[in-house]
């Protein structure tokens, strides 16, 4: 009879893990991208430029709540919070 190999299975290619640095903290981002230069991280600036939702003295409250939540502790002392999944793949939901 002849042996037959199993045939290794292609392990799916890790996505990378998102990592979003406050905005102005350059030495922060600095450190993170040396630290992380070989891992599968993806080193992303924080985009927001408030706190809120922009609303001008005088005009009338936005009609939807704010979605935020409290963010972690590590946007607080460190200046930067992890992501586990990359927001394309978030967004996504598959179907069964």
């Amino acid at each position: 009879m002849a042996v037959k190999k199993k045939r290794a299975a292609k392990a799916a290619p890790t996505p990378p893990i998102e990592m979003i640095v406050r905005r102005g903290a350059l030495r922060r981002f600095d450190k993170l991208k040396q630290a992380t230069a070989e891992l599968p991280v993806k080193l992303l600036w924080d985009r927001r430029t408030g706190e809120g939702p922009g609303t001008a003295p005088g005009e009338p409250e936005p009609q939807h709540p704010e979605r935020r939540k409290k963010p972690p502790f590590t946007w607080d002392v460190a200046d930067f919070l992890v992501v586990g999944q990359p927001a394309g793949e978030r967004r996504r939901r598959t179907r069964r």
